[in-house]
Order: C-alpha cells, then sequence, then structure tokens
C-alpha cells in the first residue's frame, strides 16, 4: 500500500510529459473504463501528445490530400475509362 501513491505519481507524470503514443493508449484506456468510444479518444490523445512543428505538418497533410482526392478520383475514372475502351476494341476486332 505504500507503493501506491508513488505509483499514481509516476503514472500522472508519464501521461502529462511522456510521448504521444503513450498519451494516447492511456486516454483511450481512460475512455473505455469510462464507456466512452476509446478509438476517438486516443486518437485525440495522440494529437494532443504531437509537438506543435507535427501539428502543422499534420495539418498541411490533410489540407493536400483533401485538395488532390478529386484530381486522384478524376484520374483514376479516366484510366477506367481508357481500359474499358481498349477492352471494347479489342473485343470488336476479334
Amino acid at each position: 500500500m505504500r507503493d501506491v501513491p508513488g505509483s499514481t505519481d509516476r503514472l500522472i507524470a508519464s501521461v502529462t510529459e511522456g510521448n504521444a503514443s503513450r498519451r494516447a493508449v492511456l486516454k483511450g484506456a481512460k475512455a473505455a473504463l469510462t464507456g466512452k468510444n476509446p478509438v476517438w479518444a486516443a486518437v485525440k490523445g495522440l494529437i494532443s501528445g504531437l509537438s506543435t512543428r507535427t501539428k502543422i505538418l499534420l495539418a498541411l497533410l490533410v489540407v493536400l490530400v483533401a485538395l488532390l482526392a478529386p484530381v486522384l478520383l478524376v484520374v483514376a475514372l479516366l484510366v477506367l475509362l481508357v481500359a474499358w475502351l481498349v477492352a471494347a476494341v479489342r473485343a470488336a476486332t476479334r
């Protein structure tokens, strides 16, 4: 019983000063124990544990994906259209 305060102090210190992955695991476990969504809590814990530079890079990545997603969709549809036309021409020439 004498080790309990020391253990809880170490646990609190690891949450407040720990790395992002440890913070995500502990936040997810806390949410699971309280009946909330552990995945969302773990993601929020992971983001809160990241450095400011990493958060900015992550935000830029999300914006870049959001901007390029429609372009990639159009390119994929054009590739499928060309493949369908090639298959139709080959089938017609046989």
